[in-house]
Formats: structure tokens, C-alpha cells, sequence
């Protein structure tokens, strides 16, 4: 009769190891992402000077287009 009770104990036991395992594994990736998070920030700064390079390079295109406006070839 008391190997019959020590089945659910081990069981519970062995249970609670795997949980363990994930949780550990879980809290892992979670530390992985929020380090990735905090390098996209530092991305942040560099990617505004892009954006207002961008910006800059299509205003004077824009500006050259009303200067000299394409015209259609004769046929």
C-alpha cells in the first residue's frame, strides 16, 4: 500500500521539475528580448538622421522638378 502512495508523489515531483525547466528557459528568452529591445533603441538616433537625410533629398528633387520640368519627347 505505500508504493501505491509514492506513484502521485514522484509524479508531482517530476511534475515540478519540467515546469521548473521551462520557467527557466522562459525567463531566458525573456531576458534575450529585452536586451534586443534596448539595441533597437540605441538604433533610434541614427535612424532619425537617415529619415531627415531622406527627407532633405526629396524636397530638393521635388524642387529640381518644378525647376526643369520634363517634357514629352516630339513624335
Amino acid at each position: 500500500m505505500s508504493l501505491l502512495w509514492t506513484v502521485p508523489v514522484v509524479a508531482a515531483a517530476i511534475g515540478t521539475g519540467l515546469v521548473a525547466a521551462r520557467a527557466r528557459a522562459l525567463e531566458d528568452a525573456a531576458v534575450g528580448l529585452a536586451i534586443e529591445v534596448r539595441r533597437l533603441g540605441e538604433l533610434r538616433r541614427p535612424l532619425t538622421s537617415v529619415t531627415a537625410g531622406l527627407r532633405q533629398t526629396r524636397e530638393r528633387a521635388e524642387e529640381l522638378s518644378r525647376r526643369h520640368p520634363v517634357s514629352a519627347p516630339a513624335p
